[in-house]
């Protein structure tokens, strides 16, 4: 899935501030429930930068429960339907996270930026 600029910045403040603090019951979800979680997690995460900034929570999400099924912090089963259902993974979660603060080019340049980046860019893609 190809993200907007403003939907990879969206992305990467998820990751680089509230990500962190995610936990899921050990029990499976189907992909759409689990976009609606992160949807609504990453809405709220990022509410203070205005509407048009929070109102791409969902493309954002969805990018992101890719990543993270690919990544296997949620293993997939498929069920008796046809369907498949994801298990969240606590260990490989975590080092999803790692690993995507520690390459993902828009965290990178935020942490050398200092502490008004964030405002700075949302403004500057949402121009």
């Amino acid at each position: 899935m190809s993200l907007t600029d403003l939907e990879q910045h969206v992305y990467a403040y998820y990751i680089a501030h509230d990500a962190a603090q995610f936990s899921a019951a050990p029990r499976f979800y189907p992909h759409g429930e689990l976009v609606l979680i992160f949807a609504d997690k990453i809405q709220v995460a990022t509410r203070k930068f205005g509407r048009q900034v929070h109102s791409r929570s969902k493309a954002a999400a969805n990018a992101l429960i890719d990543k993270l099924i690919a990544a296997g912090a949620y293993s997939t089963r498929q069920n008796e339907f046809g369907g498949s259902m994801h298990q969240f993974q606590e260990p490989a979660y975590k080092a999803f996270l790692k690993d995507e603060q520690a390459r993902n080019p828009i965290i990178l340049k935020a942490k050398g930026a200092g502490p008004g980046f964030w405002e700075q860019a949302f403004a500057a893609v949402t121009a």
